[in-house]
């Protein structure tokens, strides 16, 4: 499968350098939730005068709109543009170990409706037709399923699905069928509308930093604890990929144990949770989660000396703040001298958080640049 989130290049001749000005405003709003043309200008780094056009060409399109003004400071109040959401819409998919998650997004990434099927580990005719259940259920009841309104369908889904099948408990039959090479194609195939695919693990991140804790942060470390952990990479306001589209995929992070080498996969997801366990083997299960993590975190921070990590994931939201405040006490103790701890937050997307991702990834296919051109100093001209 290929990956999706490279980010666009910058055109080389007028349209296509108006096209990804375009493109860099709609993410800034995204980002900021809401600007002014000034604050535009402050966080791309384009001229006054280049924002004031754009911003004026989207809106007269309808792709913005006023949502308000805000006053203070000398001279008129600043006008504040925000995304239209009814301007289009996106599926987020995604295929997890233990199930699927399916979410409608409108144009400006707003959760309108979230879907979770009964049954673990479904096949590929099972996730054809729910999708297609979903889309006819929600968009084409509403004569919203036609090319102007949908933008198409995001799929996340761990690269190697089909392996850890131990730990999983499934059948060989069930995991040979996500190991094939045309995965891609048959979901494709299935699907009458654009497909756009990426790993799970930067689709949650993606949602992360688009819409989530990670909305206002540079450099971070995304844990999604799941099924089995998880996680991806945000440097420089960029969700990174790597050679394979892998970078920070914290399940097989090694971590020591005694005796041996084990990775983080063991000691830091879900499976290994009973599903109604006691308040101390809860504890337990924490506590051991935040020590694996904490070696696994220690290890990114002293490579890329992260703003914060962000905790997110499947697991109910005590859990989380559970693991996060672990983590925290983890990171305080047993430190090299010279290090610097990450901030340690918990996000709120929970178990849509990849899906949610995911039904990202046609908007900012579509609409959106690399995002590492974010947040740069204004310039002049």
């Amino acid at each position: 499968m290929n990956a999706v989130m490279h980010g666009l290049r910058k055109g080389t001749n007028a349209s296509g350098m108006r096209r990804y000005n375009e493109r860099l405003i709609l993410s800034a709003v995204r980002r900021l939730n809401g600007a002014s043309k000034a604050d535009l200008s402050r966080v791309t780094g384009l001229s006054p005068q280049a924002v004031v056009r754009i911003v004026d060409e989207l809106a007269d399109g309808g792709t913005l709109i006023q949502s308000g003004k805000r006053t203070g400071g000398m001279g008129q109040p600043a006008i504040i543009y925000r995304i239209n959401g009814k301007r289009g819409y996106t599926v987020g998919l995604e295929v997890g170990r233990g199930g699927l998650t399916i979410a409608l997004l409108d144009f400006d990434g707003e959760r309108q409706a979230v879907h979770r099927p009964d049954g673990a580990f479904p096949s590929i005719t099972r996730v054809i037709d729910e999708v297609n259940g979903f889309l006819h259920e929600h968009l084409a009841t509403k004569s919203l399923l036609n090319s102007d309104t949908f933008l198409g369908v995001g799929i996340a889904m761990p690269w190697f699905i089909g392996e850890w099948r131990e730990e999983l408990g499934i059948s060989v039959d069930q995991a040979s069928e996500w190991r094939g090479t045309d995965v891609a194609h048959r979901l494709s195939d299935g699907i009458a509308w654009p497909t756009h695919f990426e790993n799970d693990g930067n689709a949650a991140t993606l949602a992360q930093l688009l819409c989530g804790a990670g909305i206002n942060l540079q450099d971070f470390l995304s844990v999604n604890l799941g099924t089995f952990i998880g996680g991806g990479l945000v440097l420089s306001g960029r969700v990174v990929q790597g050679r394979h589209g892998n970078a920070g995929a914290l399940a097989s992070m090694p971590v020591p144990t005694a005796g041996h080498e084990d990775y983080l996969i063991h000691h830091a997801s879900l499976y290994s949770l009973p599903a109604d366990p006691k308040e101390q083997d809860l504890a337990a299960w924490i506590e051991r989660c935040a020590d694996a993590l904490g070696f696994a975190v220690i290890g990114a921070n002293s490579l890329l000396d992260l703003e914060a990590v962000v905790i997110d994931g499947a697991a109910p939201q005590p859990v989380i703040d559970g693991v996060a405040a672990a983590l925290e006490r983890r990171l305080s103790r047993n430190v090299p001298p010279d290090f610097f701890a990450p901030a340690v937050r918990t996000g709120r997307l929970g178990s849509a958080a990849a899906a949610v991702g995911a039904g990202l990834l046609p908007l900012h296919a579509s609409f959106s640049p690399d995002l590492s051109a974010l947040f740069k100093p204004a310039a002049s001209g």
